[in-house]
């Protein structure tokens, strides 16, 4: 079951929800090969979310958390990582380099999580 939670200074409305939920079930099947009927998301727009103190300051920007039970590895979490981005910036228009995307694998129970780093 994936579990992907996005926080963003931007403010959300129906349509980008949709579309980045929609957009997310897409990458989880076809990079991920899960089902995403299973998926779980959850969006927090409008938050006082900022880059630096300068100019960089009110551009939309966006922290993604995506925790998976089981699931591929460093190359699928890679190219999955990248679709992310484009989807974020198609969607929301935040660049990647103001897009940071924490990936946790919890492979079972009675095992501890692996860290992934892109």
């Amino acid at each position: 079951m994936p579990f992907i939670r996005t926080t963003t200074n931007v403010n959300l409305d129906e349509a980008q929800e949709k579309s980045l939920r929609e957009g997310t079930a897409e990458l989880i099947k076809d990079i991920l090969g899960k089902d995403p009927v299973r998926m779980m998301t959850a969006y927090e727009g409008g938050v006082h979310l900022s880059r630096g103190t300068g100019e960089i300051h009110h551009v939309p920007t966006a922290f993604v958390e995506c925790k998976f039970f089981g699931g591929g590895g460093y190359e699928v979490f890679e190219k999955f990582d990248q679709a992310m981005h484009e989807l974020y910036r198609k969607t929301l228009s935040i660049e990647p380099v103001n897009l940071y995307i924490k990936y946790e694998v919890i492979n079972g129970w009675d095992k501890p999580a692996q860290i992934f780093k892109i």
